[in-house]
């Protein structure tokens, strides 16, 4: 047949041809599925990136915005365990001036579990070499067993991530990763601006809890330089109102001393009667004269520490035996009477007996001094282990804010009183001292002006 003949084969050149363009379509394609990984593992790190962008952001804002060391720690540990999905976390901050690293806040953990984990400084592990300005894996080794909370039961790997700032390891956080995790290239990246900006806000946190320290500090001391000149200022006034009623008081004594014997040297008298009269007077000027002094000297011996007690067993009966004949010889007003308690079966007492005379002397002094009319009274009374001793009167009182001044040296419960019943406002001071010294105290209780009040001495039983 004349069209059954060979098929027509295609010259070699042809075959090649579309060889060659097939081989080019197939690498063509190869190459776009690449570019294809590579835009697409691009895209995916471009994303990975912004997202680190917009949380360092985020944090930035957050850091710039505080000046609390807590609020740091707190923000930057919340930021790393999520975004490297760490069970468990902990960060620590230089505390205890320097002397060591504090947990300040755990994730993963109880309180109790993370704020036992307190590390050295300079160095918090001094058992491993270790770069401490740099983020790094630590060695199982790396904190022996108080560690074992944080690696937890599946043993996770620690990362180690510092917070320096000018050579100052300002504190760190370490992250008990997941074993699936690992930190890439980029993350570092926002790992590294992240330390910066975190030790940067905590330097600047312990300089402003350093001013805020030295600021209190120095408010206190503003305060107390303020109450010492207030006290100095009211001491001077004080003393010089002192001055003036010693004056005053030393003067009026001296005055009649001088009067009176002038007009017996004199002969001013009518008969030996008067003169007697004058005498007594001008001797009674002398005593007032000379218990002033007395005083006055009591004080200086007290402020200089010499004035000395010699307690000894002592009959409170037969002392106020004899303190009864010169308080009943004070001047009082008419119808003013001197009441005295009985003392029978009560014990001795462990006092100086001058001393605690001279004390009872002086408040029923004060006393019978402030009472117009009524009744000056010593009550005895037995505590355990102490015997009370009260000087009550229905006088003029003491007022609240007078009762705070009343044992002020130079002071007197009511200035304006000074000039009225005298005094130089030593003798309650004095008391108050010597009841000191013999193991003793003093107390005044009064409810108000023209209430009245009551002196309370206790002594120690013998």
């Amino acid at each position: 047949m004349a069209g059954s003949g060979p098929k027509p084969v295609a010259p070699p050149a042809q075959r090649s041809q579309g060889s060659e363009l097939l081989a080019e379509l197939l690498q063509a394609q190869r190459q776009s599925t690449l570019a294809m990984h590579e835009v697409r593992d691009l895209r995916a790190k471009l994303s990975r990136r912004s997202h680190q962008m917009q949380v360092l952001q985020h944090v930035s804002e957050i850091l710039a915005a505080t000046s609390k060391g807590g609020q740091v720690v707190s923000v930057v540990l919340e930021v790393l365990a999520q975004e490297f999905r760490c069970p468990r976390a902990v960060v620590w901050t230089l505390e205890d001036g320097g002397s060591g690293y504090v947990p300040k806040e755990g994730a993963g953990l109880t309180r109790a579990e993370w704020s036992a984990l307190r590390l050295p400084a300079p160095n918090p592990f001094p058992d491993m070499p270790l770069v401490l300005f740099q983020s790094q894996w630590l060695d199982p080794p790396t904190g022996g067993a108080a560690f074992a909370t944080l690696r937890g039961p599946e043993g996770a790997a620690l990362y180690f991530v510092p917070f320096e700032h000018q050579l100052l390891l300002m504190g760190f956080v370490i992250l008990a990763m997941p074993t699936d995790r690992r930190v890439e290239e980029e993350e570092l990246d926002s790992i590294s601006i992240l330390q910066r900006q975190t030790a940067i806000s905590l330097y600047n946190a312990w300089l402003f809890k350093d001013l805020s320290e030295q600021r209190d500090a120095l408010q206190r001391q503003t305060l107390e330089l303020e109450r010492v000149n207030d006290a100095l200022r009211e001491a001077d006034q004080l003393k010089s109102e002192f001055l003036a009623l010693t004056s005053h008081e030393l003067r009026t004594p001296l005055t009649g001393i001088l009067g009176f014997t002038r007009l017996v040297m004199d002969g001013l008298y009518d008969d030996a009667e008067e003169m007697r009269s004058m005498l007594q007077d001008s001797y009674t000027s002398g005593q007032h004269l000379l218990g002033l002094l007395n005083d006055i000297l009591d004080l200086a011996k007290i402020e200089s520490g010499r004035l000395e007690v010699h307690s000894t067993p002592t009959s409170l009966g037969q002392l106020l035996d004899e303190v009864k004949p010169i308080a009943e010889a004070y001047p009082r007003k008419p119808g003013v009477e001197l009441v005295w308690s009985d003392v029978s079966g009560i014990p001795e007492v462990m006092v100086d007996p001058s001393r605690l005379k001279q004390v009872l002397l002086n408040l029923l002094s004060n006393a019978l001094k402030f009472t117009k009319e009524g009744t000056v009274s010593v009550v005895v009374e037995r505590h355990p282990g102490v015997i009370a001793l009260l000087v009550v009167d229905t006088g003029i009182g003491v007022s609240a804010e007078g009762q705070s001044r009343l044992f002020q040296k130079f002071a007197q419960a009511e200035g304006g009183h000074a000039r009225e019943y005298g005094g130089t406002g030593l003798g309650l001071v004095i008391c108050k001292h010597l009841m000191g010294m013999m193991n003793g105290t003093i107390i005044l209780f009064s409810e108000g002006m023209g209430h009245g009040s009551t002196l309370k001495i206790t002594m120690p039983i013998a």
